[in-house]
């Protein structure tokens, strides 16, 4: 196999010819794909780009996209990848640190809105105007098939590459308010491409939904995977779960490559409507990592995809591990999978060097994927050291089944949605509003987010405006980096030095911040059991074991604890009794309220309800041993019925769950 981008995409379009590759708006097969990224590399050349010249890219995800990046490539440019959400200062800042000398401007956030603006944001950034194309002027040339592909031309432009330099930058943020220019080889993109498609072939599937912007590594890199092995991507410019439901239901996408929050939002979808996403059989997670149950109901919600979490760096071009859907749901969510073929991961320890399986310590990566460096860095700021291992500021560790588990991050970096996210830099813009003396900008986990950005501030008055503070705050930054929570101290602490004790303002913030969540979660209920009982006897006494422990957990003295087995038993017996002529499902839901526990009861039999005239013995029974009884008829859904009890005098269940956590782990 070829390692230049050149090479590759004339191989695909020998082997697969007319198949689709890319869809966009337009669908373009693969003979398509590649005659038109060499009308687009040949144009360039023409127009005076050279080897090693940086072209920033900055529009949004489309079939276009595709093209100019390949183009660029195989006329030896580097393409400058730009996030199309940045704003215009954002924007100039990184052309002018990349040194970029042409542009390629499609619609992105600045140009939608006005598209000269957007151009005298690359001439602020150094970019002369002669040498900034609009994309629809160049898409037109480059897909006009009337124009025969200069071969001839091409393969001039080949002879002057080799597979190792760099042929795209892609920023991802350090713990300085820059960001930092990642340098990847077409070599290092093609072979971790290939070597996840190897790990994953078992996984593969004829189509793919690349909800992801192409401009993020993770991205690319799926656009890559699925191309490589003559499958058809599809892409959208705009990533809301309400556009990618619609684009799987409509192509019967079979796998979907996105982010924590996308697939929530997906999963919601999923649970308002008739299973809309049916026909995804793999689902890809970038960044954020979520528990079993979490993993289990998400997988139902999508009716039986398979999540996959892959974990890399943009360092690492950038998959370094992933899930592989053979593995049990309890490892898939647990741990981030095998390490891809070809690429040697070690856990590292500065007193002790490489560690054994079982060892925490710092994640290492050496093999071919690794970047070409940090651009305008000197070496003392690369992260290799000096047996050539890169240092990812990752902690894990390997499991006895040789999967790598993720166990923190070193670096102050906060990763949100896959966004990488300097603290420094929004703490610049916060010290910039009134009356705000001193803030730190922390990370916090997020079970959807992976990190939530939360600011701790110091301000003249001891008071925070919060929705003030974020309305403020988006005149000077993307919307992803504005803290969720604003939380005041009078002072921060201290060490010993007399410097900032970050250890525990993060232990106090984290503290706050779980606080707050807890608030939220309890206001509609904090649902913490959900449990199928089938309708046969057997079921009851494991389920009514279950619940006496629990309600032990949560504080309840015995003689409430055997009340409320006692409702729970009865409850259950009934519905078995009375419900069913044929088999059917009892759904128990055992819920945490502000001032009390409740156990609501739903069920696919008879309809019914304790307080009817008719009621059975049980009825009486289970309303003598709750503290209150309800039910609630939503239209068009079952009856549910909902038993609870008020918690011991004197018990706190935010303080409980703040302790054991939200999930009401003992």
């Amino acid at each position: 196999m070829s390692y230049l981008f050149s090479e590759w995409l004339r191989s695909l379009a020998a082997q697969y010819g007319d198949k689709p590759a890319v869809t966009c708006g337009v669908t373009m097969t693969f003979r398509e794909l590649w005659e038109a990224s060499g009308r687009c590399a040949v144009t360039l050349a023409e127009a005076g780009v050279r080897k090693g010249d940086k072209v920033v890219l900055w529009a949004y995800n489309g079939a276009d996209w595709v093209v100019f990046f390949f183009g660029i490539a195989m006329a030896g440019g580097i393409a400058t990848l730009m996030n199309y959400g940045l704003k215009a200062e954002e924007v100039t800042q990184l052309t002018e640190m990349t040194h970029s000398v042409w542009a390629i401007i499609g619609e992105n956030k600045v140009s939608a809105a006005d598209r000269e603006s957007a151009v005298r944001v690359l001439s602020r950034g150094g970019v002369d105007l002669s040498r900034i194309i609009q994309a629809d002027e160049l898409f037109s040339i480059s897909v006009d098939s009337s124009m025969p592909v200069d071969e001839a031309a091409l393969r001039k432009l080949e002879q002057q590459m080799q597979p190792g330099d760099t042929q795209l930058i892609i920023f991802t943020t350090g713990t300085t308010s820059l960001p930092k220019g990642v340098q990847l080889s077409s070599r290092s993109v093609l072979k971790d491409a290939g070597a996840t498609f190897e790990l994953l072939k078992n996984d593969m599937t004829s189509s793919i939904c690349d909800a992801l912007p192409l401009f993020h590594s993770f991205g690319l890199s799926v656009l890559m995977i699925w191309l490589g092995g003559g499958n058809h991507v599809y892409l959208l410019p705009r990533l809301k779960p309400e556009i990618i439901e619609k684009q799987i239901r409509d192509h019967r996408i079979e796998a979907l490559a996105s982010v924590g929050a996308i697939y929530n939002g997906l999963m919601q979808l999923a649970q308002s409507e008739e299973m809309p996403l049916g026909s995804l059989r793999t689902c890809l997670v970038g960044g954020g990592f979520t528990t079993p149950t979490e993993m289990m109901r998400m997988e139902n919600a999508l009716d039986g995809g398979k999540l996959l979490i892959a974990y890399g760096q943009t360092e690492c071009s950038p998959i370094i591990s992933v899930n592989i859907g053979s593995d049990p749901v309890e490892k898939r969510a647990a741990t981030v999978g095998r390490v891809i073929p070809g690429v040697r991961v070690g856990i590292w320890r500065e007193e002790s060097g490489l560690q054994e399986p079982g060892k925490i310590g710092e994640i290492v990566v050496k093999g071919p994927v690794t970047m070409n460096g940090y651009l305008d860095l000197p070496a003392e700021q690369q992260p290799f050291d000096p047996d050539g291992w890169l240092h990812t500021g990752d902690l894990g560790f390997i499991d006895p089944d040789g999967l790598l588990v993720i166990a923190g991050r070193i670096k102050d970096i906060i990763i949100r949605s896959g966004e990488n996210i300097s603290p420094m830099e929004v703490e610049k813009a916060i010290l910039e509003l009134d009356a705000v003396r001193e803030a730190k900008v922390l990370g916090a986990p997020h079970p959807i987010w992976g990190e939530s950005v939360e600011a701790c501030i110091v301000t003249d008055t001891g008071t925070v405006d919060e929705a003030a503070m974020k309305a403020a705050l988006r005149d000077r930054l993307s919307s992803y980096k504005i803290p969720s929570h604003f939380f005041s101290y009078p002072s921060f602490p201290l060490n010993t030095n007399g410097k900032l004790d970050q250890r525990s303002l993060k232990t106090s913030m984290l503290e706050k911040v779980r606080a707050a969540y807890i608030r939220n979660a309890l206001d509609d209920g904090l649902k913490i059991l959900c449990v199928q009982v089938g309708n046969r006897m057997y079921t009851i006494t494991p389920v009514c074991d279950m619940v006496q422990e629990l309600a032990g957990v949560l504080g309840f003295a015995e003689r409430q604890r055997q009340r409320i087995r006692l409702a729970v038993e009865e409850m259950i017996t009934e519905r078995i009794a009375n419900a069913y002529d044929t088999r059917g499902e009892i759904t128990l839901e055992i819920i945490l309220m502000p001032q009390w526990l409740r156990a609501r009861f739903t069920d696919t039999g008879k309809p019914y309800r304790l307080d009817d005239k008719d009621a059975s013995l049980s009825a009486r029974i289970i309303l003598a041993n709750v503290d209150a009884y309800s039910s609630a008829s939503p239209e068009g859904k079952q009856v549910s019925i909902h038993l609870d009890w008020q918690y011991a005098e004197g018990f706190d269940i935010h303080a409980w769950l703040a302790r054991y956590g939200e999930e009401g782990k003992a």
